[in-house]
């Protein structure tokens, strides 16, 4: 039997894009329907401390749509927004995507297929090699580092811990409430709870559109690379201290 998802989009000050975004989400979940990929959906919208119009666009969204929702969260942070966007998913499967929709909608159509044999299933640029070697020296540098310390010191079973991710319900919303990070490296705790929890995780390419200006960028490639490694770096501890404890038999 096909399932059912929900699509949250964490939004702080989108006004610009997030009507064209959830709109043509809607109209992508709808071909998915007719397609009898999934049998259900509900998009919503988690407005985390915006001061522009965000609000009232999802408001209206919502009236004119059942399948649009929307949550409003006062303190900024869109690690917050996908937490409580998670506590309040009702559907089979779990995702979330950019309110500048800079992974592709494709992505939640081989998720939802692969979510059939897994847990928990994580978008990585690092798969696609046209697309490291197609960004500026720098960051091409760092991503192949990056990609190596993920394997060497946080778990060989990915390259990436912060793109997009997919997952099944019932199991993560069982942890969801003993997550604390509120920035986007919310990814790498998700994936620290997966592999305690033992969940089957699963890694499918994905490519990046980059849609603002570079002037419009929320934020800068250093930061949000330190952000990810400083944040990698303490789970990786964790999970090595989970592990040792483990195969000790010691209790929590």
């Amino acid at each position: 039997m096909n399932e059912s998802i929900t699509v949250l989009i964490p939004a702080y000050n989108e006004e610009k894009l997030i009507q064209n975004t959830s709109l043509e989400l809607r109209k992508y979940l709808d071909s998915l329907l007719s397609r009898k990929t999934i049998s259900f959906y509900e998009i919503i919208i988690c407005i985390n401390g915006s001061t522009d119009r965000t609000e009232a666009i999802s408001r209206e969204l919502s009236k004119r749509y059942a399948e649009i929702k929307y949550v409003s969260i006062k303190e900024k942070g869109m690690g917050i927004a996908l937490t409580e966007g998670t506590k309040r998913a009702t559907k089979d499967i779990v995702t979330f995507i950019a309110a500048d929709g800079e992974v592709s909608n494709e992505f939640i159509e081989r998720a939802v297929i692969l979510l059939r044999d897994y847990d928990l299933v994580s978008g990585s640029r690092y798969l696609v090699k046209s697309q490291i070697r197609g960004s500026n020296i720098t960051r091409m540098l760092l991503s192949i580092c990056f990609a190596y310390f993920i394997r060497i010191f946080f778990s060989a079973k990915l390259t990436e811990v912060g793109t997009i991710k997919a997952f099944r319900r019932v199991p993560v919303q069982k942890f969801v409430n003993q997550f604390k990070r509120n920035d986007p490296s919310w990814q790498v705790e998700i994936l620290y709870h997966a592999l305690i929890n033992k969940l089957k995780i699963k890694e499918l390419p994905v490519y990046i559109q980059i849609k603002r200006l570079s002037s419009e960028s929320k934020v800068r490639i250093l930061r949000e690379i330190y952000s990810f490694f400083k944040t990698t770096l303490k789970f990786s501890l964790a999970l090595r201290w989970h592990q040792i404890k483990e195969s000790l038999h010691i209790k929590y």
